[in-house]
C-alpha cells in the first residue's frame, strides 16, 4: 500500500516508523528537511509538493489543527483522509473540502504497538475502513465509534498516558523514598501498571481488581480509604473533563 504521511513531528514520526514496514511510504514536513532526515533514516521517499500524495492509497494528516484546513484543501481529492487533529470534526473536514475521511484520536502508546486508535468515519467511507485498518492495526487497538464520543476518548486515552505516568511518578518518588533504588522502583510500578492493564483487557473490571487486591482492613484498603479522604477520584474525574472540555474548544479554533 502507498501511503502518504503530512506532519513528521512527534506523532508523524511514529506512524512513519511503523507503516514503513511493509508500505511505501512518502513523507511531508513544512520543514523539507526534517521529512528528508526521516525518509533517509526509514528508506522513505521525502516529498515537497502535496500534489505527489494524491494518488496516494492513504493521506494521514499529522499537523497542527491550525494547519489541518491549509493541508485538507490541498489533497481533497486523495482516496482516503485520516485526520489525527483533536477537536477537527469530520463536518469540518468536509466542508475544507475532504470527500472521504476518517478521524482518529491515536495515543503515544503507538510508540511500543499498544497504541488507543479510536476512529470514526462518515458511513459512505465504511468501503474504505479495511484500508485504514490494514494500517492502522499495527499501531495497537483501533476502537471504531460514534464521532460524538471522540472528544471524550481524546480525553481519556489521548490525553491518558500522562495522567497514568503522573500517577506513577508519587508511586516512584514515595518507593524511593522508602530505600528503593529509582530504576527498581520505576521497573516495579511501570511492570505494575503493565500488569494491571492486561488483567483488565483479559476481561476484569476494574472494580473486580480493587475489590481482589483490597482485602479488609489490610494494607491496600488502608492506602485506597487515604485515596478516598483526599479527593483523589474527584480530582481525576475533573482532569478528565478539563481535558475534553479544552479538546472542544481547539475545535472551535480550529
Amino acid at each position: 500500500m502507498r501511503i502518504a504521511i503530512i506532519g513528521v513531528g512527534r506523532l508523524g514520526s511514529v506512524f512513519a516508523r511503523v507503516f514503513t514496514r511493509g508500505h511505501e511510504l512518502l513523507l511531508v514536513d513544512r520543514d523539507f528537511e526534517n521529512a528528508r532526515e526521516v525518509a533517509s533514516e526509514l528508506g522513505a521517499l521525502p516529498v515537497k509538493d502535496l500534489a505527489q500524495v494524491k494518488t496516494c492509497d492513504l493521506v494521514v494528516i499529522a499537523v497542527k489543527p491550525a494547519h489541518v484546513e491549509e493541508v485538507v484543501k490541498q489533497v481533497r481529492d486523495a482516496p482516503l483522509i485520516v485526520s489525527c487533529a483533536a477537536g477537527i470534526t469530520i463536518r469540518m473536514l468536509e466542508s475544507f473540502g475532504a470527500q472521504r475521511v476518517i478521524r482518529v484520536m491515536p495515543n503515544i502508546c503507538a510508540e511500543v504497538g499498544e497504541a488507543v486508535i479510536a476512529y470514526a468515519l462518515h458511513p459512505e467511507v465504511e468501503k474504505k475502513e479495511k484500508v485504514f485498518l490494514t494500517a492502522f492495526s499495527s499501531l495497537g487497538l483501533c476502537i471504531k465509534t460514534d464521532e460524538s464520543h471522540l472528544d471524550t476518548i481524546t480525553a481519556t486515552s489521548g490525553s491518558g498516558p500522562a495522567f497514568v505516568a503522573y500517577f506513577a511518578q508519587a508511586m516512584i518518588d514515595e518507593a524511593v523514598k522508602g530505600g528503593l533504588a529509582r530504576e527498581t522502583a520505576e521497573k516495579c510500578v511501570a511492570q505494575t501498571f503493565l500488569g494491571t492493564g492486561k488483567l483488565m483487557l483479559s476481561g476484569w473490571s476494574a472494580e473486580k481488581v480493587v475489590s481482589t487486591v483490597a482485602s479488609p482492613d489490610g494494607t491496600t484498603e488502608a492506602g485506597l480509604r487515604m485515596l478516598k479522604e483526599k479527593g483523589a477520584d474527584k480530582a481525576i474525574h475533573e482532569a478528565i473533563r478539563f481535558a475534553e472540555s479544552r479538546t472542544r474548544e481547539m475545535g472551535k479554533k480550529g
